[in-house]
């Protein structure tokens, strides 16, 4: 008797290897470090994107699914980047406006809001990749349609700066804003709203905010040089650093260029943001003082 169940419970063993080697390796829930699927909207060029994160030891592939099982994206590295192995990725898609009388060139794609959610549906994107060591990795993210209204920075320019001198080392520049209601007037979707298809903006928590700021000309600093901070969701305020804006003064005061531009996004819990964008002038608050006079 002990001997028929020994051989019953050796062919048991051996059937469950046999299964789980037709089965294939075994992949771990949460094995990513960090994942992320997001939704960008820039409420003042009124243009939205897909944004995804991910994080995890080197692999040799790594691709995305959507809810509904269609591949979004993969990548995999060749040659000696194969070899050394890929660790983390962070991506933005194409930013297409919302709305068609943004664009001039009539071949300019537009996305409008309703649009990209159809293209992104809501729901569980599936994460995978294939490490070094052949070991296969899966993990999630939640893309939501909890859109944060975006702030709203529409206030007078001597409410919102304040200058002690036209020297930046001695300049604080004050950056203010307050919660906004919706998601600007080029990609705001009150049917989508009332449909019930996406949240209202207005109802969303925020519970942080990213402020960036950097010369309105791209090419006027090379390196180009940005300053940018991370707030909590119930602050309203920012001191741009004097140091920064000494930093950038010099090369752009030889340039005759003096606009400096910020953002500022407000995010939610799953990581969704809108942006609100404005400038400022480093010499005066005067438009016509921004140039420097040769």
């Amino acid at each position: 008797m002990k001997e028929t169940k020994f051989v019953r419970c050796a062919l048991a063993s051996a059937c469950s290897m046999f299964v789980a080697m037709l089965a294939g390796p075994v992949m771990a829930e949460g094995d990513f470090g960090e994942t992320k699927a997001l939704i960008e909207i820039n409420a003042t060029d009124g243009d939205v994107g897909f944004h995804a994160l991910l994080d995890a030891d080197g692999w040799k592939w790594a691709k995305i699914t959507d809810p509904n099982g269609v591949k979004i994206f993969q990548e995999k590295p060749h040659g000696p980047l194969r070899e050394q192995g890929l660790t983390e990725n962070f991506f933005e898609s194409a930013e297409p406006v919302c709305d068609p009388d943004d664009v001039e060139d009539p071949d300019e794609p537009v996305v409008s809001l309703a649009e990209f959610i159809a293209r992104f549906p809501a729901g569980t994107y599936q994460y995978r990749a294939k490490t070094l060591d052949s070991e296969l990795l899966k993990d999630t993210a939640e893309l939501t349609y909890d859109l944060p209204a975006a702030p709203d920075i529409e206030l007078s320019e001597e409410a919102a700066f304040e200058f002690d001198s036209a020297m930046p080392e001695s300049t604080p520049v004050i950056l203010m804003w307050e919660p906004g209601d919706d998601l600007g007037d080029k990609c705001h979707d009150q049917d989508l709203i009332d449909m019930g298809m996406i949240s209202d903006p207005a109802d969303v928590e925020v519970v942080g905010y990213e402020i960036v700021v950097e010369p309105a000309d791209d090419e006027a600093l090379v390196p180009n040089r940005k300053f940018t901070a991370q707030l909590r969701g119930d602050q309203d305020t920012l001191t741009i650093s004097p140091e920064y804006l000494a930093t950038v003064w010099d090369q752009m005061a030889e340039d005759g260029v003096l606009w400096v531009k910020f953002e500022i996004g407000a995010i939610e819990e799953s990581h969704n943001q809108t942006f609100s964008e404005g400038e400022f002038c480093l010499y005066e608050n005067d438009e016509a003082d921004c140039v420097v006079e040769e």
